[in-house]
């Protein structure tokens, strides 16, 4: 059987109509003009969600409003590791485990971090060892916590010893910096990731050059600062997104789900967002839905129901007008199956 869509994410732009084989249990693009049955709409293997809590939401529900994939950036290992299961339904999730921090560092006393999902570290031997302890469940990253503004930190040599163990092993560091000069630290350390882009400062230009030569990429997060009430901090977190992007830093589509009134799939103002930082057409839709070269899809994919919005359909040229954000928000999380086609 094969299906057909009026267009297809390759990981560069919307190809127009692309006809996919279903095989085994995944999506193969095939070179028909026709199909069995045309879905329309457009195909997108991920979206991708850089920045969640699951334990404060509904995965189920994250995945049906166009989630494919959830980065959860802390939670309790024992609960998380769970979420690592194949669950039919439910976004594919990446994990970092515990947020590593000073003793009484954030979040411990946030309000939003159940007991477990910190740990805390006193010296570089307690930091190789938390590092090894989320990594034996199922962690792929490793996050710590940089927060100035609400606690202690770890100091700059357990934050190299947090930094080698994880290099070591192969999986990249996140960081949320928050706090005068928390940016150029964690670049200074070697840090991978941004867990949010800067809200409390404005970074200079020569740190967000180096940050870009780094190669560090940034989570957008910014609708959590104001959830659609734009507050100052959202200007300043966009000013220093735009910078970053401008000088050429990989900017990805993150929310901090679970972090107050956020849309639970794709959130149209987190793109909006992330469209003001100058980030429009093809450049807004990689931050959320990648760049790898269209393959074998599934067996969970996006689905929108319409075809993408023509770049003329913005006369004034602003990329947060585009109709994109709002577009890309009516995705739909869709699963192959065998031998019944599309569920």
């Amino acid at each position: 059987m094969t299906i057909g869509f009026d267009a297809a994410w390759d990981g560069e732009r919307f190809r127009g109509h692309t006809v996919f084989a279903i095989e085994q249990g995944m999506l193969r693009p095939v070179d028909e003009e026709r199909a069995d049955r045309e879905l329309g709409g457009a195909l997108i293997p991920h979206l991708t969600d850089h920045h969640t809590h699951l334990g404060l939401t509904d995965p189920a529900e994250l995945f049906a409003n166009g989630i494919t994939d959830a980065v959860d950036l802390g939670w309790i290992p024992e609960v998380a590791s769970g979420w690592l299961i194949d669950a039919p339904g439910h976004p594919a999730v990446q994990i970092a485990g515990a947020l590593l921090t000073a003793p009484g560092g954030y979040p411990i006393n946030a309000g939003w971090a159940p007991p477990g999902s910190s740990a805390e570290v006193g010296s570089a031997d307690e930091g190789e060892e938390a590092v090894r302890g989320q990594l034996i469940r199922g962690a792929s990253r490793i996050k710590v916590t940089l927060n100035t503004d609400a606690g202690p930190t770890v100091d700059n040599l357990t934050l190299s010893a947090i930094v080698e163990a994880a290099h070591s092993a192969g999986v990249p560091v996140t960081v949320h910096v928050q706090g005068t000069g928390q940016t150029a630290r964690a670049i200074d350390a070697g840090i991978d990731q941004l867990a949010h882009t800067p809200f409390s400062e404005r970074v200079d230009d020569g740190t967000i050059l180096r940050a870009v030569a780094a190669g560090m990429t940034w989570v957008s997060t910014l609708d959590i600062h104001g959830w659609g009430r734009p507050s100052p901090e959202f200007a300043v977190a966009v000013d220093n997104l735009r910078r970053f992007a401008r000088a050429g830093g990989r900017v990805l589509y993150g929310t901090d789900l679970g972090n107050g009134p956020l849309a639970n799939g794709v959130n149209a103002r987190e793109l909006t967002g992330i469209a003001a930082a100058g980030l429009g057409g093809d450049a807004l839709v990689r931050t959320i839905a990648g760049d790898a070269p269209l393959g074998d899809v599934g067996p969970r994919f996006a689905w929108i129901p319409t075809p993408p919005p023509a770049p003329e359909d913005d006369p004034t040229g602003d990329p947060a007008a585009s109709g994109l954000p709002a577009w890309l928000a009516t995705a739909r999380g869709l699963t192959t199956t065998i031998p019944g086609g599309l569920a």
